[in-house]
């Protein structure tokens, strides 16, 4: 039951690595924003900005809790393991369960909008499972490898 902790803690450690270095200029994301007047450009850039600092706050959280849990266990063998998973599953549920303003989605006005935001949905989330499949076969493959 141990090693379930660095499945899941190396697995999300790989995938944030990989998600982090995915090319961020897609071409959709250039077309979405192409495609807003001036007021909805900058509802779209406060809603980054929020979003960014939810996911700062998650962090954060997750380190300090992270940190204590490091401290308080010193002498745990899977201590890395559960600090990992400590760390991005608190980021992951600060995320998720933060509050949020209205979506982007709200303040669409025209349906090629609409279909330009959800093809940036759809990329998200297709870039969201393939990190995690990169992350859990990376884990697979260290693990043969220690």
């Amino acid at each position: 039951m141990k090693i379930i902790y660095c499945v899941l803690g190396i697995t999300l450690l790989i995938s944030s690595l990989y998600l982090s270095y995915l090319k961020k200029d897609d071409e959709i994301f250039i077309r979405f924003h192409n495609l807003l007047d001036d007021k909805q450009k900058k509802e779209y850039n406060r809603i980054i900005v929020e979003r960014i600092t939810i996911y700062v706050i998650g962090i954060i959280l997750g380190l300090v809790i992270g940190i204590y849990y490091l401290l308080s266990r010193p002498n745990d063998k899977y201590k890395l393991c559960k600090f990992l998973c400590i760390v991005y599953l608190i980021k992951l549920s600060v995320y998720y369960f933060y509050p949020k303003s209205k979506l982007m989605l709200y303040s669409l006005s025209t349906e090629e909008q609409v279909k330009a935001w959800a093809d940036i949905y759809t990329e998200m989330k297709n870039r969201w499972k393939k990190s995690l499949m990169v992350g859990f076969f990376g884990y697979i493959i260290l693990s043969f490898m220690i």
